[in-house]
């Protein structure tokens, strides 16, 4: 286990903060911070902070990152007596430090809750998010990207992983009018002028559990799907719609790229241990089946497997369904003979045997996901509770054709009939491959109406609505 570390050499500091080593329970949030004494170090690493150590108490007392734990003696060459000399100091400054940092934060925090804002003034947005997070911190970054193109004053806040999750020194300092959330409400410090939007896109275990949500006046909450529409309903909290949104800065038309003869599928494999267990298989056989004969799944089959099986509905909804519905599509695709070649992108999916031939790696975010989807004419796209997923968005902002499962009929989600093709049986996928006809589709519609513009003037129009009314 890694532990937050003041290092005496800096080139120490420089090596291990280089390794980028991640603790905690939370694996992927947890970033160790280096810190160093000597003469700075030119670097852009995330978790490197020069700290002489003649400024080590006032340093840490008024910073943002977590405070070290432990120091490191490493290419000194002192004496048993120095080094517990240097061990006591530091040990006192760290407890010293700690007990001011609390000190700090309740100011922070009392006087957040306090503030009195002045909405004469050019509005203030924050957004944070966390560089770990596979799709979250770049929905939060596409709407602040799109409030500075509307000449609004923000502060995106990325968190890197060596922060110290009780301070609120950046939002204090910024004194935001608006807050803008997914997935967390991140509420419970905000003063009651603030007005906090909060963009549901995953069944967070504070939706699905049965504990009480604390929801302010200035608190308006957006919902991505039907199945979250549910959990929000039971804890009595009202919602808006709002699909996906599509940023076309990262994700358009590319005339350099070739537009081969391919179907390519971008995403995770859902497989996972939770699963594996035997009940769990019991269910997924049985759907399998289902599935296979062209189901449609309408909210009555769900309740009646639910029923039948004695199984959560949101487990079945969020986990076994996606899981059919997406891996074992996937896994139809690659047995299918076309004139279209087949590539497979994405977590997990080297570990099906029939996948591998297909199999092409893990992308990154912008740049190399529009290469691709330029490249291509199909984007198979199948996913169970939704068709309007942000790969479909992207495929469709990049040119390429979205084959999407078809949950017309079952589901409260708009049709876009002109702009994809949808399946429902491996026939139905065999036969859009097979057609050696391809009809041309039209995008606008569904672009036009997923953009991160009509999402963020939503956002302004409910501000200057609540202003009005008051």
């Amino acid at each position: 286990m890694y532990k937050d570390t003041y290092f005496l050499d800096s080139k120490e500091a420089l090596r291990v903060a280089s390794e980028h080593n991640r603790w905690g329970v939370d694996v992927a949030y947890n970033l160790q911070a280096c810190y160093y004494d000597g003469q700075k170090i030119e670097s852009d690493l995330p978790n490197l902070f020069h700290l002489p150590i003649e400024n080590l108490l006032e340093g840490l007392v008024y910073g943002r990152e977590r405070i070290p734990e432990i120091i490191d003696f490493s290419g000194l060459d002192i004496s048993s007596k120095v080094k517990m000399e240097i061990l006591t100091h530091f040990d006192m400054t760290i407890e010293q430090a700690k007990q001011y940092r609390v000190q700090i934060n309740s100011k922070y925090l009392s006087e957040i809750k306090n503030f009195k804002l002045d909405f004469s003034e050019p509005l203030r947005f924050y957004l944070m998010a966390n560089d770990q997070t596979t799709v979250m911190q770049f929905v939060s970054k596409s709407i602040a990207d799109t409030l500075k193109e509307k000449g609004c004053d923000v502060l995106f806040d990325l968190y890197r992983g060596t922060e110290d999750i009780t301070c609120f020194k950046k939002i204090y300092e910024y004194k935001p009018h608006v807050t803008i959330n997914i997935n967390h409400l991140n509420n419970r410090f905000l003063g009651n002028d603030v007005f906090n939007f909060v963009w549901f896109q995953d069944p967070m275990e504070h939706l699905v559990d049965s504990s009480d949500l604390y929801i302010r006046n200035r608190d308006y909450i957006f919902s991505l799907l039907p199945a979250f529409d549910m959990l929000l309903e039971k804890k009595s909290i009202p919602f808006q719609r709002q699909n996906f949104c599509i940023d076309s800065t990262k994700y358009k038309i590319d005339k350099t790229v070739k537009r081969e003869k391919k179907i390519v599928f971008i995403g995770s494999a859902y497989h996972g241990e939770d699963l594996d267990r035997i009940n769990v298989l019991e269910v997924i056989d049985y759907i399998m089946n289902l599935f296979q004969n062209g189901e449609s799944f309408s909210n009555e089959k769900m309740d009646e497997i639910v029923k039948k099986f004695s199984i959560n509905k949101t487990f079945l909804e969020t986990r076994v369904m996606s899981y059919i519905v997406r891996d074992l599509s996937v896994l139809w695709l690659c047995s299918i003979k076309s004139d279209y070649e087949v590539e497979v992108y994405g977590w997990g999916w080297d570990s099906y045997e029939a996948v591998r031939p297909y199999y092409k790696g893990v992308l990154k975010y912008g740049e190399e996901i529009a290469k691709v989807y330029n490249s291509a004419a199909f984007a198979f796209a199948p996913h169970f509770s939704y068709a309007l997923q942000n790969r479909v968005l992207e495929a469709t902002a990049c040119g390429a054709i979205p084959i999407v499962y078809d949950r017309r009929g079952v589901s409260d989600e708009p049709v876009y009939d002109e702009a994809m093709y949808y399946f429902k049986t491996f026939e139905d996928l065999r036969n859009i491959l097979m057609n050696n006809k391809i009809e041309e589709k039209d995008f606008s519609r569904l672009l036009e109406e997923h953009s991160y513009v009509r999402f963020v003037d939503k956002i302004l129009d409910t501000i200057q609505k609540s202003l009005q009314n008051e």
